[in-house]
């Protein structure tokens, strides 16, 4: 294994971080998300459930991997960094009553940096409450500033070689999609229909492989299927019911999202006005999306083109997404951020009423002149017989 990208790519990200950091003030960032972590380092160990993150310094060219120990070993096969810049800490902090990793951790930063400019990363998973507190117990944390979102704005516009994994991700998740629908009949159970999914996801195509999958696949089944993130069961499907496929395939921990509902046996007239309000507003924001459109002005031709059918949606139609399908961005009325060529958008119309069930999504890329899919996948009602 090696670096998903250049050192030189790699470099460029920490010095345009550097430059956010120099106008917030910050001397010290603590990255602890580990998608960042990822983004900047090349890092792909998944092994956010312990602490560990990345220090970026304001005088340094390259950041330091703090991990625990015996996760140093995924850095050096993954990570552009030298051994020299992976740090740990003892394996005897994990899974003590009477330590904290947070101590160590501590320790490492403050022999890497004599500013209390610090930036930390507030709402990362890892620093719940609990662990807030230890660190702020080892650690200066008074005048700390909160960099929630600063590393995210980095990888809103996408590098060439980012836009590549996410179109090799974009191939996947078509075939995918399609091995997942031709499981689907009478008497065939859910899981054989998501293992034949998750597959096709890990194996990818003969050109290039799948990577691991961030969250598992979302394919609620039922007569409608109108809940939003549930995963399959043992049970055998039947005439009548339908399957609402949100499968996300990944390059290098860059996703590709493709959503589907497909209905064994014919739908029912409510079923096929879903299908046309969906695709309607579906294609009435992508043909929105441009350089210099608001994530708003998106919001509001989806709507302008879906509410005439009479269908209740309070969800969102779509947000950015990227590495580990991360994205800070949202289509909605209130978000009013200019959209830039080489940003992607999982542009994701899903309709998970108390009567009404129905999913139609793609990942578009924003090219000079509009929206282009990363799917080749069917816009029409997909029926198994």
């Amino acid at each position: 294994m090696s670096a998903a990208f250049t050192r030189e790519e790699y470099r460029q990200r920490t010095r345009r971080l550097r430059q956010r950091m120099a106008e917030r003030g910050i001397d010290t960032l603590l990255v602890l998300n580990e998608s960042n972590m990822n983004y900047l380092t090349g890092y792909e160990g998944y092994s956010d459930y312990v602490p560990q993150l990345a220090l970026v310094s304001q005088d340094e060219e390259d950041p330091w991997l703090i991990l625990r120990e015996i996760d140093t070993f995924c850095a050096t096969p993954t990570s552009y960094l030298p051994e020299s810049r992976v740090l740990s800490y003892p394996e005897q902090y994990i899974g003590s009553s009477e330590r904290t990793p947070w101590q160590p951790i501590a320790d490492l930063i403050r022999e890497r940096s004599k500013s209390n400019r610090l930036g930390v990363e507030m709402g990362a998973k890892i620093l719940g409450m609990k662990s807030y507190a230890a660190l702020a117990n080892n650690l200066d944390m008074s005048k700390a500033i909160d960099a929630d979102g600063m590393v995210a704005t980095l990888h809103r516009v996408k590098s060439p070689a980012e836009l590549a994994y996410m179109e090799q991700a974009g191939k996947i998740a078509d075939r995918a999609l399609q091995a997942g629908r031709l499981e689907i009949s009478v008497g065939a159970r859910e899981c054989d229909v998501a293992a034949a999914v998750q597959s096709a996801l890990i194996r990818g195509t003969p050109e290039f492989p799948g990577g691991p999958c961030y969250g598992a696949l979302t394919m609620p089944v039922g007569s409608p299927a109108n809940a939003p993130h549930l995963k399959w069961s043992d049970a055998t499907y039947r005439l009548g019911c339908q399957t609402n496929f949100e499968i996300g395939a990944f390059r290098h921990r860059y996703a590709c999202a493709l959503s589907r509902t497909i209905f064994l046996g014919e739908p029912s007239a409510r079923a096929q006005h879903l299908h046309r309000a969906a695709l309607d507003g579906f294609l009435s924001e992508f043909d929105a999306i441009r350089p210099g459109v608001k994530c708003s002005d998106v919001s509001h031709a989806f709507k302008r083109a879906f509410e005439p059918y009479g269908v209740r949606k309070e969800s969102r139609s779509g947000y950015s997404t990227g590495i580990d399908w991360s994205g800070d961005l949202s289509f909605n009325p209130d978000d009013h951020t200019v959209i830039e060529a080489n940003m992607t958008f999982h542009v994701l119309i899903g309709i998970w009423e108390k009567e009404d069930g129905y999913i139609f999504s793609e990942t578009v890329r924003v090219t000079e002149t509009g929206a282009k899919s990363l799917s080749n996948m069917s816009r029409k009602l997909l029926v198994n017989y």
